[in-house]
């Protein structure tokens, strides 16, 4: 301890005595707590974020937003505001970061901007993402160039307000099961979008309950009374101008939801709306003049926009989970309970809960740069050369579809460790869990629903696995698979030492070997079964999805490199798979047990240094119990006391309470 908290503590203890009441020892035991780095905070903040450069641009960023009042919620959160209010505030938001984007010169800057508005408000996040990657990306992965050229630059400045009608009241994942019709009409040279059921209707579509004026929709196209399979079509929602609906469309609000509020998710159905056949996005599907329909060589590619979105999950991981853990931790360590006045932090029971989520958060982060910059590799291929684009994308899907499960399912857990982790303040709204938990909850089944998508990992690896069994090679994701006779060769485990379990490698050969096994595993079970493929697949689909969810963990661990802490969590989250095949014994399962205990206690002493890297400021976390400096007692009732009619007779009083 260095002498300046000594005299602390010493000035601590004589104002004790000499009040005789309990003073806050927030700001002195996170102070204390700061001592404790043994690394370069500043540095690692860099680390996080990918660079010094836009780790800088980043708190710049945050400084914009807490200065602009058109950028920031008044009173500093959204908490208090009604669902008009907070959409009207979202859309404030947005049309200040469009004016700043004329006038901001530094890309990195408004990029960064960007992704500190995303942080600040999932609602903004969400708006503009639908808006800026949804419906520009749908330009760029289906449309022609001429096309891409008409559109572009008027979504990309808002006077286009894009959404994406893909699921429908009585469909969602299953795309070739939609009902929603573009119909071409030959003397007129038009397609007709209508919604011939109810069920047809298409809903949760993000701004289309109020503000889109355009949306691409994916639709079965009917050409002389004979589907040809779905493609992408541009509709006009509202006019630009009066924001009234156009001719043939009727769409409304969802209504109440509890979390998001301030995007306007929608329902829309289409009464034989007339578009021209060009508004038909054919890059690779094509309708010519005569009404030839020209299919893609890979109608899987229509699906290919879904990816970045389920990569997207990754970023607003590190973005939700690292706020929500900055305060569980820095809370954790000011609150004190227990005869002894201990800091909680300090018991196992809640250390050994939170840290594993340090560790993943900052695992997380690595693996989202370096997937998302593999993702915009292969979209450039799109432009360039298609059939390479082509080829890179089952692998990519079959990542994209379980990272999404499995990294929106992790982050529902941390959410929850962490709300659990701070009592009955994580009720309180106005310390940002509540909010949290309302507006991630969403995740696990937008973009694609997590146990539709994680079996769909599981099919990749099992259609890899057959392909090795026939002799040939794969590549991506699946390569380790080529040596699964080496691997599946080995039954039990060779650890014998403590210290093998801090060599990633090692670890990783762990997860491997247990990935391998239950491959093997579930494909003997489903080639054996006399029962049709589908009966088959689903009375295996609880082991498909663990299986989903092993390749898509063993994945993040291949292409991590300094994960210890998470790497030993999962496999200690997944002794019971490895029991299944007795890989291990009873005494190697009480050294992992062991050691996943002493990790986080190791991580625990440094948990704020290291939530601290992240760099996320008072302002951005609009939380008072997550206050950097400790003092979250004084700040917490500051906070209640500016809340509306917080004192004060209620306006119910008089025509009931006195009447009792």
């Amino acid at each position: 301890m260095s002498k300046k908290n000594i005299a602390l503590d010493r000035l601590l203890t004589i104002q004790n005595h000499i009040s005789n009441q309990p003073q806050q020892t927030g700001p002195i035991d996170l102070a204390r707590e700061r001592e404790n780095a043994s690394f370069n905070v500043k540095h690692m903040n860099w680390l996080f974020w990918g660079s010094k450069e836009f780790a800088e641009a980043l708190q710049d960023a945050f400084l914009i937003i807490q200065r602009d009042p058109e950028l920031h919620f008044s009173g500093g959160h959204p908490f208090d505001l009604t669902r008009p209010e907070e959409r009207e505030a979202t859309m404030k938001q947005i049309f200040r970061y469009i004016q700043l984007k004329k006038s901001l010169k530094d890309p990195l800057l408004f990029k960064a901007l960007g992704v500190a508005m995303g942080m600040y408000s999932e609602s903004f996040n969400m708006k503009v993402y639908v808006n800026d990657y949804l419906m520009a990306q749908s330009f760029k992965l289906f449309g022609t160039t001429e096309q891409y050229d008409a559109y572009i630059n008027d979504i990309v400045n808002w006077k286009i307000i894009g959404c994406f009608a893909m699921t429908e009241l009585g469909h969602s994942s299953f795309l070739r099961g939609l009902e929603t019709t573009a119909t071409y009409d030959r003397e007129t040279d038009e397609f007709i979008i209508h919604s011939p059921t109810l069920t047809a209707t298409k809903i949760w579509i993000g701004m289309a309950g109020q503000t889109a004026t355009h949306t691409i929709a994916i639709c079965q196209t009917i050409i002389d009374g004979k589907k040809c399979g779905t493609n992408w079509f541009i509709v006009q929602l509202r006019d630009q101008k009066t924001g009234k609906l156009m001719p043939g469309v009727t769409a409304g609000d969802v209504g109440a939801k509890y979390g998001r509020n301030g995007i306007d998710n929608g329902w829309i159905q289409f009464s034989h709306v007339r578009i021209p056949r060009t508004n038909m996005m054919m890059k690779w599907s094509k309708v010519d003049k005569g009404g030839e329909y020209i299919p893609s060589a890979f109608p899987a590619v229509s699906y290919s926009v879904l990816i970045g979105e389920r990569l997207s999950v990754l970023s607003g991981a590190i973005s939700t989970c690292g706020q929500v853990l900055t305060i569980a931790c820095r809370y954790g360590c000011v609150r004190r309970q227990g005869a002894n006045e201990e800091q909680i932090m300090d018991y196992q029971s809640h250390y050994v809960r939170l840290m594993p989520c340090v560790a993943s958060t900052y695992v997380i982060s690595v693996i989202t740069r370096m997937i998302i910059n593999k993702w915009e590799g292969i979209m450039k291929l799109a432009q360039t050369s298609q059939e390479e684009f082509i080829s890179y994308l089952p692998d990519i899907h079959a990542i994209s579809s379980g990272l999404k499960a499995a990294i929106s399912w992790w982050g529902c857990e941390v959410l929850e460790r962490v709300r659990r982790s701070m009592g009955g303040y994580a009720y309180s709204s106005y310390n940002g869990i509540g909010g949290a938990i309302g507006d991630w909850g969403v995740v696990t089944t937008g973009g694609g629903d997590n146990f539709v998508l994680i079996q769909q990992s599981a099919r990749y690896l099992l259609g890899s696995f057959k392909q090795v069994s026939h002799g040939k090679k794969v590549t991506g994701s699946v390569e380790f698979l080529n040596d699964i006779q080496q691997i599946r060769s080995s039954t039990k485990s060779i650890l014998s030492d403590e210290r093998q379990l801090l060599n990633l490698d090692f670890t990783l050969d762990m997860y491997t070997w247990l990935c391998c096994k239950k491959v093997d595993v579930l494909a003997a079970s489903l080639d054996s079964s006399t029962e049709g493929e589908e009966t088959t697949w689903n009375e295996n689909q609880v082991d498909l999805i663990k299986l989903g969810e092993l390749y898509s963990y063993r994945f993040t661990l291949s292409e991590y490199i300094k994960g210890s802490l998470w790497a030993i969590h999962l496999i200690n989250d997944s002794l019971y798979l490895f029991l299944e095949e007795e890989y291990f014994s009873k005494e190697q399962v009480k050294m992992i047990k062991k050691c996943h205990l002493k990790l986080c206690k190791e991580i625990r002493k440094e948990c704020i240094p290291l939530v601290d890297s992240w760099g996320f400021s008072d302002f951005m976390l609009k939380a008072p119990l997550g206050k950097y400096d400790g003092d979250v007692y004084t700040a917490y009732l500051d906070t209640l006391k500016a809340a509306p009619n917080c004192m004060g007779i209620p306006d119910y009083w008089e025509k009931y309470v006195k009447n009792f």
